[in-house]
């Protein structure tokens, strides 16, 4: 016999003992009250919903950490600051939806459109350059577009300008960037001319 600092896995009597020692001789295995071999009926209790007063507890803790407009605002220059346009936009209009008179939060939303139109435009290049496939028309259904963003690839066909597509498209002009933009970065599409 080695010794060894590990304790050993084999009992007194000589069987495996898997509690390292720990479970006195006397005890008994645990039975379970399991009726029916279903374990979920055994945890039914345990996986219900808690009770009301503890939900009414959840929603009023919920309500306690709601920003403040301040808190909305210095977020919304946070992200101005960083240059995330896209985030400062986001939380400009949510802020609008609870306040639609809000003058700051406004002009962030006007200047972060317009500062991401601007990049959306600078990726592009021109609105007058042509776009056409890059990918074959079979394999297209393989980039997993949502439907705004293949409808917008359909109207790009070598001859359309991007400014005609995004006039053609019926989205809101910043959406159409956007997607315009990433289907160029997923080089789903190629400047022809």
């Amino acid at each position: 016999m080695t010794d060894s600092n590990f304790p050993s896995v084999l009992g007194a009597d000589g069987k495996i003992d898997l509690t390292g020692g720990l479970a006195a001789e006397g005890d008994q295995p645990r039975s379970t009250s399991r009726p029916s071999g279903d374990a979920w009926v055994v945890d039914r209790d345990r996986r219900s919903l808690p009770p009301p007063a503890l939900a009414t507890e959840a929603a009023a803790g919920q309500e306690l950490d709601q920003a403040s407009p301040d808190d909305i605002h210095r977020e919304i220059a946070d992200h101005f600051a960083l240059g995330d346009y896209a985030a400062a936009l986001y939380s400009a209009e949510l802020q609008l939806g609870l306040d639609p008179d809000d003058e700051s939060a406004r002009q962030y939303a006007d200047t972060s459109r317009a500062r991401l139109e601007t990049r959306y435009t600078t990726r592009i290049g021109s609105l007058e350059y042509v776009f056409n496939l890059a990918v074959p028309a079979a394999k297209v259904k393989w980039l997993g577009l949502d439907p705004q963003a293949a409808f917008l690839l359909s109207l790009v066909d070598g001859q359309t300008t991007v400014a005609e597509v995004l006039e053609l498209c019926q989205m809101g002009r910043l959406e159409a960037l956007r997607v315009f933009t990433e289907l160029l970065d997923a080089k789903a599409i190629v400047r022809v001319a």
